[in-house]
């Protein structure tokens, strides 16, 4: 058993601001995925654009098996300035029956432009993801699962654009050389140590995402941490290797150094990116041209590893947010291990 020391926190959220940028909408052509081959000597299929479902509307109702949201706090480095020392909070959310004996999955989510660590689960005014997980978990939609909810910024308060933009780019360190051994030596995932090696080996229990400049973080995690986990869930935003919003401007550039990162990996053939936008979304082009862009290389992106999927009318705030949340977890941690045909 891990030694646990925490802050009991009050389960909340709170309104998410974003960043938005003018694009003229337009809602391109949608279709659904096909059923991924079974025979082994026939070429994946390239991915397609899929649908996704609406949030059952009790599921933001308080479930009758609740998890608890915990906060800790641990000390990282101004890794985008000074490296000084800074002390940083995590809120992390334990399934109804957490029992530090067992092994969970785990997902990191990260907040979006002028958010903070509290975003998802540590602001008293809005509890729909924690009753979300709560209701997902209760009905058997996915296996028990800890969520966290950490901040790129140093001070976990909302700062401006350029500022954001440098702390979410260097992020990467931290999360590899303090948010994970500080939250995976407290909680009972099946990391069973915290340096790398250990982190490698519980790879494919560990999941990375996030919303708006979240979604470019989790892009960033893709570049420079790929190997640590093997599911990313980026939500409303694309990759900033080649430029700003490179993938709206630059997309076959940006996918094709994504492929490049992708095949430089020992893992290029266990990985998963369920990608995903709303239809009205004010990043729409950002993630859509993207996507686009790496569905044209099916040798390394197709349906056995990478998926985009499309919230019809989705808008740039966490309605999309929860929506994706609620198709994407039961296929990264299924109810039944069976289910998930990810290798």
């Amino acid at each position: 058993m891990k030694n646990i020391q925490f802050i009991t926190f009050a389960i909340c959220l709170s309104t998410l601001a974003c960043h938005a940028c003018s694009n003229e909408e337009i809602k391109p052509d949608m279709e659904q995925s096909e059923t991924p081959s079974e025979n082994p000597d026939t070429p994946p299929e390239a991915a397609t654009i899929q649908m996704t479902e609406a949030v059952p509307e009790q599921y933001f109702r308080t479930a009758r098996q609740q998890g608890t949201v915990e906060m800790i706090e641990y000390i990282s480095k101004d890794y985008a300035g000074s490296m000084a020392p800074t002390t940083k909070p995590a809120y992390i959310y334990l399934p109804y029956g957490y029992d530090a004996n067992q092994q969970y999955d785990i997902i990191y989510l990260i907040h979006g432009w002028t958010g903070t660590a509290e975003q998802y689960f540590g602001l008293a005014s809005w509890p729909q993801m924690k009753n979300l997980f709560d209701n997902m978990i209760q009905n058997g939609d996915c296996k028990p699962f800890i969520a966290v909810s950490p901040t790129w910024d140093k001070d976990n308060r909302s700062k401006g654009w350029s500022e954001s933009t440098e702390e979410v780019a260097a992020f990467h360190n931290e999360y590899l050389n303090e948010l994970i051994p500080a939250v995976e030596s407290r909680y009972s995932t099946y990391a069973e140590t915290f340096d790398k090696a250990g982190i490698l080996a519980s790879r494919d229990h560990r999941a990375f995402g996030g919303f708006s400049l979240g979604s470019i973080t989790t892009w960033y995690i893709f570049e420079h941490c790929f190997d640590l986990q093997k599911w990313f869930l980026p939500m409303s935003g694309d990759n900033w290797h080649i430029q700003m919003f490179g993938g709206q401007y630059e997309p076959e550039a940006t996918a094709q150094f994504l492929a490049e990162v992708v095949n430089a990996s020992d893992y290029k053939d266990n990985f998963y990116v369920w990608y995903a936008v709303g239809t009205r979304d004010s990043r729409f082009y950002q993630t859509h041209n993207q996507a686009l862009a790496m569905m044209e290389l099916p040798e390394t992106f197709n349906e056995t590893n990478f998926s985009y999927h499309q919230k019809e009318g989705g808008q740039h705030d966490f309605n999309s947010v929860w929506e994706f949340c609620y198709n994407a977890l039961p296929f990264f941690f299924p109810k039944n291990d069976d289910t998930n045909n990810i290798e």
